[in-house]
């Protein structure tokens, strides 16, 4: 039985960490994935930048490209989707079950304290509302470890 995994991205090297996770496993299985990005609307004072939204939106399809050519590398079945969107978390949810995805593997940038509360987390909001299992994939850093 194949699966999809879906595989979202924001061109990151926590990202590309995830997409390690999800070569090893679909490689050799026939699993396929979904690589997908998600660019948030430019907004100014309830004013989009149609200008800046595309530019990001690009520049997050050509992540996924990226990713989705390295998978094709090692000879895993992959595509693309990209979406606009202003809550990252919500489209990949919704994502998951347009395409009957299996498992969502995605990075967290693993941050802590302040900063995750001020920032939030799209994974910890993915991970807490999915209905289907997410492996979240934490990029280590020679800080994290130990040398």
């Amino acid at each position: 039985m194949t699966r999809t995994i879906l595989l979202p991205t924001d061109g990151s090297a926590t990202a590309r960490a995830a997409r390690h996770v999800a070569a090893h496993m679909a490689r050799g299985t026939g699993d396929s994935v979904l690589v997908f990005a998600v660019a948030e609307p430019a907004d100014y004072d309830g004013v989009e930048d149609e200008a800046v939204t595309a530019a990001i939106s690009n520049y997050l399809r050509q992540a996924a490209e990226g990713e989705a050519a390295a998978l094709r590398a090692e000879g895993v079945e992959a595509t693309v989707a990209v979406d606009i969107c202003s809550r990252v978390d919500a489209a990949i949810l919704d994502q998951a079950r347009k395409v009957g995805a299996d498992l969502i593997i995605m990075g967290t940038h693993g941050r802590t304290g302040l900063a995750r509360a001020v920032i939030g987390s799209v994974a910890d909001r993915v991970l807490r509302h999915s209905e289907i299992p997410v492996l979240l994939v934490r990029l280590v850093t020679q800080r994290d470890a130990g040398e």
